[in-house]
């Protein structure tokens, strides 16, 4: 009966020491992975800067005129446009 109760105990301690290498594994990959998407983070937020916004926009051509559209409330339906067929 001691004999069955020790290799229980002992296939516990097993069990729990094969537990623990698993999650110290999942752990290393986990800080892995934050490590990767902070640095992802400041990849975005330098891809993001207003500079560089300016930069990768000199190429583009500034409109000679900008139409402001009218702000409508959005809790009251509107009718359906009318289009009308371009002319060729």
């Amino acid at each position: 009966m001691v004999i069955v109760a020790l290799l229980i105990v002992v296939a516990g301690q097993a069990m729990l020491a094969s537990g623990q290498v698993r999650m110290a594994r999942l752990d290393q990959q986990l800080l892995i992975a934050q490590a990767e998407h902070r640095q992802q983070e400041v990849d975005l937020s330098q891809r993001e800067t207003p500079a560089r916004m300016l930069g990768a926009a000199s190429g583009l051509i500034r409109p000679t005129h900008v139409t402001q559209v009218p702000s409508v409330s959005l809790h009251t339906p509107l009718p359906t446009p009318t289009v009308t067929p371009a002319s060729q």
